[in-house]
């Protein structure tokens, strides 16, 4: 756990706590240990004034101690977790590539900010003060013990390695109960998201109160759970069984030596009440051991994050002449799988280049790679002769926009999710951007106008409304290559036709690269790459305009035809 920790946390830090603590919990043994000659002195009606000081001024001292080691530990929950370690988080993600913002890489950096931020604040707040409380205190009170009656000492001793071994099988039982219960608990939330965007589905077909995946999914949960806590239950068990054993002989046997003659009855009162202090922080640990468990989960998850490499930027940064997009021999391969295979493309500055092929043929990776959402495995991808490994990327980000198929608006205006594409753009220019994307008739007829909330992800707004709310934003960055990601594919006749104009007007001027899923938006294009794949990845088929390749047999004829097929394609009466 500890070099997970430090890899997450300040270590210099959390060594500060442990030893304030520690300290702390040292000095609470020895006031209470001073407890046993005062109390003892006391009843023999001997001098115990000395006593009394001692017991007075290390209480004021474990008192000053302990403040001091909560300041630093709240210090750590606060500054060093919620505050330094979410900038941390954010400032990596914020340098990480875009092509690792995969939906699991997103839902970790949520939980991450979330539930294992929160989690890791206990650490200071609780379970380092409370464990060291639980380990430190109990051996020094044992180690007082031998001073006065060393039997007691020796059963108390006896228990510790006992004791060890139950929390040992503790953290082993609790971590492995973790995963199942974990793997449900996910599999679970999967299948009640999906339930939920299923109702129309469901509802139609009559299972909306039944829908069996969900119910196993949660009936699974359910018993993982119970199974989760079966296998905690039963060293924690035998963790409290083997405390409570400890005092129960204590108890026994200091009752028999007093009875000898051989313990004096207020030593013997003293150490149980000494003793008995040991139980509550022994059984507190039992407790905190699936809380030390979590916070090493939720520290392993902060440092995977922390941990991921970002793309390297250069040290001596060059800037390119043109808007010129050129692929070179670019392999590139994502999770073990081969996507693109020694891939030539090329897109001249001010002019259209369209992408077709089958689906999974790596077309959108093309795009992506184009932005550098990822470096290529082998070859080179230049914008404007230079390599987009040299130049910084902001540079990169400046001189491209990016409109994709499923476009994402955040939860605010329609005037706020514009202006996220250039900060200070006046309202003016939001304005004549939305007139060149059609979207100004449609925001005159929302309720609220430029003001109207759109939703999360802009589910208030239609597709097509969507798609011109990103076409807005690219006419406002106004970058010079433009990247087009099958934007029209799930629009119906009237939506793709409307956008595919507006993109004519964008692409004045710019380079232009579009992935085409249907032969209407690409039929102003001065170019085409059309993409095969083979066993070693995809690779270009075809090149050239769409008239010489409706001349040649093979794919882009095929694909020509079936789109001109679907086209007439109607209902007869």
């Amino acid at each position: 756990m500890w070099d997970v920790l430090k890899r997450v946390v300040d270590e210099r830090e959390i060594k500060i706590m442990v030893y304030w603590s520690a300290v702390s919990a040292a000095l609470q043994g020895i006031t209470l240990s001073l407890l046993i000659p005062f109390l003892r002195a006391l009843y023999a009606r001997e001098e115990a004034t000395n006593w009394l000081i001692a017991v007075v001024v290390c209480g004021v001292i474990t008192f000053t101690v302990e403040a001091l080691a909560l300041r630093h530990s709240n210090k750590v929950s606060v500054y060093y977790v919620c505050d330094t370690m979410l900038q941390r988080v954010s400032n990596k993600v914020l340098n990480l590539p875009l092509g690792w913002f995969s939906a699991a890489n997103q839902a970790k950096v949520a939980t991450t900010n979330t539930t294992h931020v929160s989690t890791l604040s206990h650490l200071g707040q609780m379970l380092i003060p409370q464990l060291t409380s639980a380990f430190i205190v109990p051996i020094v009170l044992v180690i007082a013990v031998l001073f006065f009656d060393w039997r007691l000492s020796v059963i108390m001793l006896a228990a510790v390695l006992p004791l060890w071994l139950v929390w040992k099988s503790m953290r082993v039982s609790i971590t492995r109960s973790n995963e199942v219960s974990t793997t449900a608990a996910v599999s679970a939330a999967a299948r009640l998201v999906e339930f939920a965007r299923l109702q129309p589905v469901l509802r139609a077909v009559g299972v909306a109160g039944s829908w069996q995946p969900v119910i196993s999914a949660v009936d699974a949960d359910t018993k993982a759970a119970a199974q989760a806590m079966k296998i905690q239950g039963r060293p924690a068990q035998f963790f409290l069984i083997i405390v409570n054993a400890v005092f129960a002989v204590v108890l026994a046997c200091g009752v028999a030596f007093v009875f000898r003659g051989s313990m004096e009855p207020v030593v013997f009162v003293v150490i149980l009440a000494t003793v008995a202090r040991t139980t509550f922080p022994l059984a507190q640990a039992s407790l905190l051991a699936g809380e030390l468990d979590n916070t090493t989960v939720a520290a392993s998850s902060v440092a995977e994050i922390l941990d991921t490499d970002t793309l390297p930027e250069p040290s001596v940064p060059a800037s390119p002449a043109n808007s010129d997009v050129v692929l070179a021999d670019v392999s590139f391969s994502y999770e073990e799988r081969q996507i693109l295979h020694q891939l030539s493309l090329t897109a001249p500055a001010g002019e259209m280049t369209a992408i077709v092929g089958p689906s999974g043929s790596g077309k959108t990776t093309i795009l992506r790679l184009i932005a550098r959402f990822w470096d290529v495995n082998s070859g080179s991808v230049k914008v404007g002769g230079v390599n987009v490994k040299d130049m910084p990327h902001d540079q990169l980000m400046g001189m491209v926009s990016m409109v994709f198929q499923d476009v994402y608006l955040f939860n605010t205006t329609i005037r706020e999710n514009l202006r996220i594409a250039r900060p200070d753009a006046t309202d003016e220019e939001l304005q004549e951007a939305a007139r060149r994307a059609r979207l100004d008739v449609a925001i005159e007829a929302l309720p609220h106008g430029w003001d109207t909330q759109v939703g999360p992800a802009g589910l208030s707004l239609s597709g097509g409304e969507r798609q011109r709310v990103a076409i807005a934003r690219a006419f406002i960055k106004d970058a010079p290559i433009l990247l087009l990601d099958e934007i029209t594919s799930a629009l119906d006749g009237e939506n793709e036709s409307a956008i595919a104009e507006v993109i004519t007007e964008l692409a004045k001027g710019r380079t232009v690269i579009v992935v085409a899923h249907r032969l209407n938006t690409i039929r102003n294009a001065d170019s085409i790459y059309v993409l095969g794949v083979g066993k070693d990845g995809a690779y270009v088929a075809q090149h050239g305009t769409s008239a010489e390749l409706s001349k040649q047999p093979g794919p882009f004829r095929d694909f020509k035809e079936s789109s001109q097929a679907v086209t007439r394609w109607q209902i007869k009466s």
